[in-house]
């Protein structure tokens, strides 16, 4: 930081400032889904819709499971993690991420659905979401988290 004068004008000289679009925020958490020999895409999660069923989730990461696809509607990922219902809703636009408490599953929409059961919102597909169109069901997907992410995991 490099001051000068008497109107104290500042300029920080530090070269590792992040970018405005890369700057980190408390409640968005992006992770990386990966489809076997389909492509990636990355999820944000936001522990403000939330919190202890995004907590859950990161816990779990790395995660790997079977895609179950309900054509038109959603890719769900079952899990191991059992937590209570929390925020929950009805209506999901496409690209939501949704965590549906009753069986401990991850659900990805592909369009915008109106639930006959209430899931947890916990995020949105930021990028990518032209590979989930290629997702059938029985292919592995793979989720990993912020700490994979930086480690180039």
């Amino acid at each position: 930081m490099v001051c000068t004068g008497r109107t104290h004008q500042c300029i920080n000289t530090d070269q590792n400032i992040p970018e405005p679009e890369k700057a980190l925020s408390v409640s968005k958490v992006e992770c990386s889904l990966t489809i076997r020999g389909k492509g990636k895409l990355t999820l944000g999660l936001y522990r403000h819709l939330a919190p202890v069923t995004v907590t859950a989730l990161l816990d779990e990461f790395p995660l790997a499971s079977r895609a179950m696809i309900t054509p038109g509607a959603m890719l769900t990922l079952l899990t191991k993690i059992k937590i209570g219902v929390e925020k929950q809703r009805l209506e999901f636009s496409k690209g939501d991420v949704a965590f549906l408490a009753a069986n401990g599953s991850i659900c990805i929409f592909l369009a915008n659905v109106k639930s006959q059961r209430p899931l947890n919102p916990v995020g949105k597909v930021e990028e990518g979401l032209e590979v989930l169109q290629k997702a059938v069901s029985g292919d592995v997907v793979e989720i990993s988290g912020p700490a994979a992410q930086a480690a180039g995991v």
